[in-house]
């Protein structure tokens, strides 16, 4: 008999217990792309933040023009928003280039 190979998506696993992060369903959570956060406020102890991307499009002569969409608005309470500042510094401190004379891998240096 033929081995069986028709493909079969991985299931996610990862249970929900007290006190941790579950990665059940996380496979269709959205992925957001944006290039700009040009619009930002506060309501009722909201924060509120527009993210906006680029798209070429033709234009009427055949050329390609640009145009700015929304893609999504952010929400969130005053603590998640100072968790996402938090994670987007860390990120952005990752992607500083390493000093000159140190590894790849090796723990970024303090500023004195």
């Amino acid at each position: 008999m033929g081995e069986n190979t028709e493909f079969k998506s991985p299931a996610e696993v990862i249970p929900s217990t007290r006190g941790s992060m579950s990665a059940v369903a996380s496979s269709h959570a959205p992925f957001l792309y944006f290039e700009n956060a040009p619009l930002f406020g506060h309501l009722n102890g909201t924060i509120r933040i527009t993210l906006e991307a680029a798209r070429d499009l033709h234009g009427p002569s055949g050329e390609v023009t640009m145009d700015r969409v929304v893609v999504a608005h952010l929400r969130m309470n005053i603590p998640a928003a100072r968790s996402l500042k938090a994670a987007i510094e860390g990120a952005l401190l990752l992607a500083l280039p390493a000093p000159s004379g140190s590894s790849p891998g090796d723990p970024p240096s303090k500023p004195n």
